[in-house]
């Protein structure tokens, strides 16, 4: 994958944080998770289990989106690095200058 793809998918995955759907989707699912562990028997320990992978799935899916949105970010700045280091010189004495 290219830095650029890299970036857009990064960007795209900022906007999904972002959103209200999104948000209450996430909460909802992680307060559902806690209410069927709640009224889990304390005898059915492979419910028990099941939900607690459950809510680690929920927060590792959490994770990797961040994680998308950070590597983004990085690629963006390489993007605008590069960029910078393949101006001619006196393009950058202007950009400096002004």
């Amino acid at each position: 994958m290219t830095e650029q793809q890299t970036a857009n998918i990064g960007t795209e995955a900022q906007r999904v944080i972002e959103s209200e759907a999104y948000k209450q989707a996430m909460t909802n699912l992680k307060a559902q998770i806690v209410d069927n562990w709640r009224q889990c028997p304390v005898r059915d320990s492979e419910g028990q289990l099941l939900l607690l992978q459950l809510a680690k799935l929920a927060d590792k899916f959490e994770a990797i989106m961040t994680g998308m949105v950070q590597a983004g970010k990085l690629a963006q700045h390489q993007i605008n690095l590069d960029s910078e280091r393949n101006e001619s010189a006196t393009r950058k004495f202007f950009r400096r200058v002004a």
